[in-house]
């Protein structure tokens, strides 16, 4: 039996053999086909996989670059959003503009700009003016006052200087924390409503809420008898939009509850600048709720918070004040791009250049930086490379480098070693003498022109080359240009220090182009224009007369420099033009009427 087995099993074994290796070598192409499909199919599996993990990497890279969308929850969260918001704004703002333009191109630009107020009584304003804007100007006054006691004065003050008791009190959130503004609700029994005052950035973490100015995407819902009948899309303010949702969510219910209590209340959000912006955000998100559809918002000084849609759409519901010169409402990072653009523009080199010239500390401190920076070379540029100049200056000999008598004199001014800056100032210098002589080596101006073209500076940008180069040949009819004085030479050392731009632009703004933000709703201005009255005096001169405009929106695209400019953000400015105004008005009604009589 065993035998048998053996065989049959054997047998068996040779049989399938047979058989497999006869359709192998019979069916070979078929082969082929079945290994090439798996190949396809294992490929095509790993591309899955690879695109899966692209994806994946992609969301959290969007995730990493986009700003929150609701207030931090912990301390780390808000460590973490309070560091990128440092980076941020210093990238928008020391990152992007050099020194010399902070310190001399805005004044100077300020100066040469000159009062623009009248801009805002143009013909596209319409001038407010009668009875009833002088009740509306007293009523928003008092709202004024009020929001001023609940920012500066404590909370008791402020609710004995509104006639509050601690029935009215709905809501009390006094500390401020960071994206999270301080915001309080009461009852006022005399006007039969429910205000909703939010303080404006006073503390740190205030500061850091403003500071978070990158635009997010946000959305208003207009509802109409139950149903959606508009959707406007738009953008606004990142630090604004969060802080608006983090007091929406505390204060919708509590709202709704108040008003469900008192059906003939209304609803009345009240802030400035930043609580300002905050409130008219917020003002949109508490339409959305049926019960409080009908809410209003006054805002005094806002910032720019939001798109140019989302502004038009408000302006049936909300009040924005602006006072004279207030730089906040028209301060965005677009507008600071274009000022940027024409302090560059303008001539503030060359008025610092006479300046330093014609003031003797100016010249000092001119002299005591060229002094250091010849010691120190690394002092110009804290990030450049030290250099050695005979690494930039070919091997000749000393009669080939004697033409240029002004970049010898350079060389032998500075040590042997020295920053970028000072060797692209002497290679200016000497590719413009040799420009002038005759005999010049060939070799020796292409690489000064090489050594020229290491150095990247804003210099370049403002064109001040072609500008030296003119003073060269005016100054050249009297005297050769190759004989220029140490002290123009260090002016223009002192002047490459000051327009010289170290930083690099913000990370944050390669994503995508920045978008123009306004402030929102209907806009009033008080403007303050020169009297048209004949004066004799100098202090005549300088009187100004208070109107109230209703100011067309693009005109908040654009910073108009003034030196008051921050001055008259505050609310006590804002008070003092409010009670101002309406005397004027109050002197226009009588005399009318005694006109007419």
């Amino acid at each position: 039996m065993g035998a048998k087995g053996m065989a049959t099993a054997a047998g068996t074994a040779v049989l399938v053999y047979l058989v497999l290796s006869g359709r192998l070598c019979g069916d070979a192409g078929e082969d082929q086909v079945i290994s090439s499909a798996v190949s396809a199919a294992v490929a095509k599996r790993r591309r899955r996989k690879e695109e899966a993990r692209a994806r994946r990497e992609q969301r959290r890279e969007a995730r990493a670059r986009r700003w929150p969308e609701r207030a931090p929850a912990g301390w780390g969260e808000a460590a973490a959003v309070a560091a990128r918001t440092v980076r941020y704004t210093y990238g928008e703002t020391l990152g992007k503009w050099p020194l010399g333009e902070i310190a001399f191109g805005i004044k100077y630009y300020m100066r040469q700009q000159g009062n623009l107020q009248h801009e805002y009584a143009g013909s596209n304003s319409q001038l407010l003016e009668g009875p009833e804007v002088k009740e509306e100007l007293i009523s928003l006054l008092g709202y004024l006052k009020l929001c001023m006691h609940f920012s500066k004065k404590p909370y008791k003050v402020f609710m004995e200087f509104g006639g509050y008791d601690e029935s009215d009190v709905l809501i009390k959130k006094s500390k401020a924390r960071l994206m999270k503004p301080s915001f309080t609700v009461v009852r006022d029994r005399s006007a039969k409503c429910f205000f909703l005052f939010i303080r404006g950035a006073i503390s740190v973490k205030d500061r850091l809420t403003a500071a978070t100015g990158a635009e997010v995407p946000f959305h208003h819902v207009v509802a109409q008898d139950g149903h959606v009948s508009k959707l406007v899309l738009g953008h606004a303010h990142c630090g604004m939009v969060v802080a608006a949702r983090w007091i929406a969510k505390q204060a919708i219910p509590c709202l709704n509850e108040a008003v469900e209590k008192f059906p003939d209340y209304g609803v009345k959000i009240i802030g400035h600048s930043m609580g300002a912006g905050i409130a008219a955000i917020l003002t949109y998100i508490v339409r959305e709720n049926e019960r409080l559809s009908s809410s209003t918002c006054l805002a005094f000084g806002p910032a720019a918070c939001m798109t140019w849609d989302l502004a038009e759409s408000g302006k049936d519901f909300i009040t924005t004040i602006v006072n004279r010169n207030d730089l906040v409402p028209s301060f965005g990072k677009v507008s600071a791009a274009k000022l940027r653009t024409e302090v560059m523009a303008s001539s503030w080199v060359h008025d610092l250049r006479e300046q330093i010239q014609q003031t003797r500390f100016l010249g000092f401190v001119n002299r005591s930086v060229s002094f250091i920076r010849s010691h120190v070379p690394f002092v110009s540029d804290p990030r450049s490379k030290v250099v050695d100049v005979d690494m930039l200056v070919p091997n000749s000999s000393e009669a080939e480098v004697k033409p240029s008598s002004n970049s010898e004199a350079v060389v032998k001014k500075r040590p042997a070693l020295a920053c970028w800056s000072c060797v692209a100032d002497s290679a200016k210098h000497s590719t413009h003498d040799m420009t002038n002589h005759t005999g010049i080596d060939v070799k020796a101006e292409k690489t000064n022109s090489e050594a020229a073209q290491l150095v990247s500076i804003s210099m370049e940008e403002l064109d001040l080359e072609e500008s030296d180069n003119d003073d060269d040949t005016d100054r050249g009819e009297n005297e050769p240009a190759l004989y220029e004085t140490d002290e123009d030479q260090s002016t223009t050392e002192l002047l490459e220090t000051l327009t010289d731009n170290p930083h690099e632009p913000s990370s944050s703004s390669h994503c995508q182009e920045p978008r123009q933000l306004y402030p929102p709703g209907r806009i009033m201005h008080m403007v303050g224009l020169p009297s048209s009255e004949p004066n004799t005096s100098e202090q005549g001169d300088r009187e100004e007369v208070v109107a109230l405009y209703e100011t067309p929106r693009h005109l908040y695209s654009k910073i108009r420099l003034a030196r008051s400019m921050i001055r008259e953000h505050y609310m006590p400015k804002y008070i003092r033009t409010m009670e101002l105004l309406i005397d004027k008005l109050a002197e226009d009604i009588d005399s009318d009427q005694l006109g007419s009589l």
